[in-house]
């Protein structure tokens, strides 16, 4: 008979401690969701975590949208580790949203965790292709997919950044970069001059289109003149003069976007091309001028 009465109270004991547990954990919660709604963040991460760590440590079950909101309480708040810690557990009970790939995506790229912000991109595009944040989670994930060398990806994501490289120059030369890579020669002059019309000073356009302009020319030169010295006729020595017209305004048209990468960022490759045009031209004064610089130390 007494042990049934010690059992009795004991299940009491039970009940009422899990009643207590429970009002406050509500009361926790309440407290955190007004402080949220309020933008109160610091306030809103404290509560959060009494929440989570009285349920832990009574066995009780979290549900994934308190994890979610102390992950954004945390990350607006700059407490990286515990967003990524927090949101990584609303994940896994299923509470994502286009916030919280966003968040995560960010998280990562704080902490240099190149292949987890990709992944949260990803998820985000494949989600969300209307969020709220889509433009510049494009933007990023293009930029993402380059830097790990990713270049297919790149090249399918590209028509939805085209559009923002009017305002961004970098994604042009970036896919300058990628078709470069994928030995798309033919693209890259027209993608060299767009680069260049949006940045005039863009060293990747000026130097891709000094030397395109360069090779050109120099080819037509040893062309024409290999034509003459098999030839010497009048006719091809005529030949050979109209063609230098146009021979040297491909030289002039090199000259003009060598300089300006010269005056701009100067090396012994941009000394070489100049010393060879104003060869061409038979300057030696600007042709000594330039070798001095075509030799590295």
């Amino acid at each position: 008979m007494q042990n049934s009465r010690h059992l009795v109270l004991f299940i009491l004991i039970i009940i009422l401690t899990g009643c207590g547990i429970s009002r406050r954990a509500a009361e926790l919660h309440q407290n955190a969701e007004a402080s949220y709604a309020s933008g109160n963040f610091e306030n809103a991460l404290d509560y959060y975590e009494e929440v989570i760590e009285l349920k832990v440590s009574s066995g009780h079950e979290i549900d994934g949208k308190t994890y979610y909101r102390a992950g954004v309480s945390a990350w607006e708040i700059q407490h990286t580790g515990k967003a990524i810690k927090y949101l990584d557990q609303a994940r896994r009970r299923d509470f994502t949203n286009d916030t919280s790939y966003y968040i995560m995506a960010l998280a990562y790229r704080e902490i240099d965790n190149l292949s987890l912000e990709i992944s949260n991109l990803e998820n985000y595009v494949d989600g969300y292709p209307d969020g709220e944040k889509i433009n510049e989670v494009h933007k990023r994930l293009f930029e993402t997919y380059l830097e790990s060398n990713n270049l297919d990806p790149a090249i399918e994501l590209w028509p939805e950044v085209k559009e923002m490289s009017a305002e961004h120059p970098e994604l042009l030369e970036g896919y300058f970069t990628l078709n470069r890579e994928l030995d798309n020669e033919e693209k890259l002059k027209d993608i060299a001059e767009q680069l260049y019309n949006l940045d005039n000073e863009n060293t990747t356009a000026l130097q891709y289109l000094g030397e395109h302009y360069f090779r050109i020319a120099e080819t037509r030169y040893q062309e024409e003149m290999a034509a003459y010295e098999e030839n010497h006729t009048r006719r091809q020595y005529r030949q050979l003069l109209d063609a230098l017209d146009e021979i040297n305004e491909q030289f002039r048209i090199s000259r003009d976007y060598l300089e300006r990468l010269w005056e701009i960022s100067p090396s012994p490759q941009t000394a070489v091309y100049l010393r060879n045009i104003y060869i061409r031209f038979g300057n030696e004064e600007k042709a000594e001028y330039f070798h001095k610089y075509s030799v590295t130390n």
